[in-house]
């Protein structure tokens, strides 16, 4: 049943006009029809654009859930604020503050050893962040980030901790407009790879780290709570 559902989930994204996400969430992985809440923080360093365009940033507070759909397939949310910096190659510097910040995904259990502790998990992740304008010589700019994410992680869970590897397909569009004009940049590296850890303090509460390497720089911190 989980893997038809996938299936049927995979051809909705790339039939249904949706693109390609950050982070990974790693491996708290809910309970069949339960969920976990979180917080979490997420900073990109340096995302390049259309090599002549730029480079651009951003920082992230979302609260995330994620729920048991089957026992393999789950299900995530997270809505929060971000801002956006974009340093143009013409030496313009624009920052965005925060502003509305949301996104979704599921992850699958692809494999799972419960003897030796190691599984692996096929992830896809979207976040659009839409931060206020910034005004330069009167001159009004706006912009929205748009990251979409397939990821493949294996993790190595011990009593307490876990660690995890693995590699991720992304892409991020920035829509950026000045006054009337209107471009959608596209990111330049697509491929990259990311490694975290968990750490569970007690049953219910879970503490994740995780950096994103090549294709962004970027890295986030986040706590979840299991119901």
């Amino acid at each position: 049943m989980g893997r038809v559902v996938l299936v049927g989930f995979l051809i909705f994204l790339f039939f249904g006009g949706v693109a390609f996400a950050i982070p990974s969430e790693g491996d708290f992985l809910p309970a069949l029809h339960k969920s976990i809440w979180g917080a979490q923080f997420n900073h990109i360093f340096l995302r390049d654009f259309n090599k002549v365009e730029g480079k651009a940033s951003t920082t992230q507070y979302f609260i995330s859930a994620s729920y048991g759909l089957t026992e393999r397939l789950f299900l995530d949310g997270k809505v929060g604020m971000g801002s956006v910096s974009f340093d143009r190659n013409d030496d313009i510097s624009l920052d965005f503050s925060a502003g509305f910040a949301g996104g979704y995904g599921f992850r699958y259990l692809w494999y799972e050893d419960k003897s030796s502790g190691f599984k692996s998990i096929l992830g896809f992740q979207h976040i659009s962040c839409h931060p206020f304008k910034d005004t330069v010589n009167d001159v009004k700019h706006r912009v929205i980030w748009d990251e979409w994410q397939m990821s493949l992680l294996g993790i190595k869970e011990w009593e307490k901790a876990a660690l995890y590897a693995g590699v991720q397909y992304s892409e991020v569009q920035l829509k950026y407009k000045v006054d009337d004009f209107r471009r959608r940049l596209k990111s330049e590296d697509i491929w990259g790879v990311f490694f975290g850890a968990n750490y569970s303090f007690n049953d219910r509460v879970s503490f994740n780290t995780e950096a994103r390497l090549l294709d962004e720089w970027g890295v986030n911190l986040g706590v979840c709570y299991k119901y």
